[in-house]
């Protein structure tokens, strides 16, 4: 079963924020891995910790795992990632929710930031 949400960074404030759309996905079907260019891999270091990045075909960037000696995110051990905008926001994303595993619970629980994809 594949679990996957878009949400949004920010409120609609009248400001100007601008809202940035992060991705996060948990799955176990490899069927709905995101395709990503095997030739774009950077590892990004967040802090102290290196985190396997790629561009996907839609330009987005994904971040994957928690050491640089990652499988291939087509691996069926590899079951949680993030998309974003940049392979930054992606690997600190990921870094933050590998820091509070609950993260990951309570934002299926926030259906007013997040929406099914």
């Amino acid at each position: 079963m594949t679990t996957t949400e878009a949400c949004e960074d920010g409120g609609g404030d009248p400001a100007g924020e601008r809202h940035i759309p992060i991705e996060i996905a948990v799955g176990d079907d490899a069927r709905h891995r995101p395709p990503v260019d095997d030739e774009t891999r950077v590892d990004v270091e967040v802090d102290g910790q290196m985190y396997p990045t790629a561009r996907l075909a839609d330009g987005r960037y994904v971040a994957w795992w928690f050491d640089t000696d990652a499988p291939a995110l087509d691996d069926p051990v590899t079951t949680e990632w993030v998309a974003a905008p940049t392979r930054f926001l992606a690997a600190g994303t990921l870094h933050e929710l590998w820091q509070d595993p609950a993260a990951f619970d309570a934002l299926g629980d926030e259906a007013d930031s997040c929406r099914p994809l």
